[in-house]
């Protein structure tokens, strides 16, 4: 700014130096040029009015350059002030560019640990779906598994049922043809002792033809009778026989339709069951025996509902009030 006001007092003294030399130039010519009387007054005026002149163009040289001066310090001032301004601004912007870095860092650290919470949040939700479909797998596992066992065990029970309904064929048969045989073999025997009889007639017959035909008639009155209770006796034992059998499938029955432990090992309970013609229980008693043996029994019976039953009369009729000593099996 020093140097400025030295440049405009140096351009100052340099005007008024050359308005000087002007005046010396004009006062020269002046005297050069041939004189004319004047008025002596009129000469004092016009220097005078020169002289003015001359201060005041010095005047106005001093006020333009003070003018200048001041628009120039002004100018100087004003750029000062926005270099300063400038430099504010450049400082906030400085300070703005620190703060969005910090804002910046801070926002990625936020959203690191967000990234990081919400990966771990993810990881538990995954691991959760996990169990739980492992559970689901599990349960659907134990689902088929129980569906399996169902499937094998009413498989085996309709086998069961099967063979039961082939040995109850089989055993029909078995027993249609030893009727047969044994109405066979009475015919037989009925037919060679008629056979006899009329042979042993023909031979006495010209002897005591009477006493011999009351004789045969005893005979063979004896013989027939004989034959009956031999029959009477065999049809007993089959009956018998069959009784035992389906004795021994009731309590095949029971003993499958039982809840068993070791508490029950060798005791027994004396059971009395009453069915229909069908099988049906109508009834289920207990009487001497081991008390929880004697229950477990009794809610076997009333479990399976309906016993194997004979299809012959004189068997089924030994069957419809049967007295079991039962001995579950462990």
């Amino acid at each position: 700014m020093k140097d400025n006001q030295a440049k405009y007092s140096v351009a100052i003294i340099i005007s008024v130096g050359l308005h000087v030399v002007l005046l010396v130039l004009l006062g020269l010519s002046a005297t050069s040029a041939p004189l004319k009387p004047q008025p002596k007054m009129k000469t004092i005026q016009a220097v005078v009015v020169s002289e003015q002149a001359v201060k005041q163009h010095a005047d106005r040289i001093k006020r333009t350059a003070q003018e200048k001066r001041r628009k120039e310090q002004q100018r100087l001032q004003q750029a000062e002030d926005r270099i300063n301004k400038l430099n504010e601004e450049r400082r906030q912007k400085e300070a703005a560019i620190v703060k969005a870095k910090n804002d910046h860092r801070k926002a990625e650290q936020a959203a690191k640990r967000a990234e990081t919470k919400r990966a771990e949040k993810e990881v538990e939700r995954k691991l959760a779906e996990a169990a739980v479909l492992k559970a689901e797998q599990q349960r659907l596992k134990k689902v088929e598994e129980r569906k399996k066992a169902e499937a094998a065990t009413k498989k085996a029970k309709q086998a069961a049922v099967a063979a039961d309904k082939k040995r109850k064929v089989a055993e029909e048969k078995e027993r249609k043809r030893q009727e047969t045989e044994k109405k066979r073999v009475v015919e037989k025997k009925r037919k060679a002792a008629e056979k006899e009889r009329q042979r042993l007639a023909e031979i006495e017959r010209d002897r005591q033809e009477h006493l011999m035909q009351e004789q045969i008639e005893a005979e063979f009155a004896s013989g027939l009778a004989s034959e009956i209770q031999q029959l009477d006796a065999v049809r007993q034992q089959e009956v018998l026989s069959e009784v035992d059998k389906y004795r021994a499938r009731i309590q095949s029955s029971i003993q499958r339709n039982m809840l068993t432990s070791d508490a029950m090992k060798g005791k027994s309970c004396a059971l009395n069951i009453r069915l229909s013609n069908s099988g049906l229980v109508l009834s289920v008693t207990s009487g001497k025996g081991d008390s929880i043996v004697c229950r477990a029994g009794v809610n076997a019976v009333n479990k399976v509902g309906s016993l194997p039953m004979s299809t012959d009369p004189d068997v089924a009729s030994k069957l419809k009030n049967i007295n079991l000593i039962f001995r579950p099996e462990i």
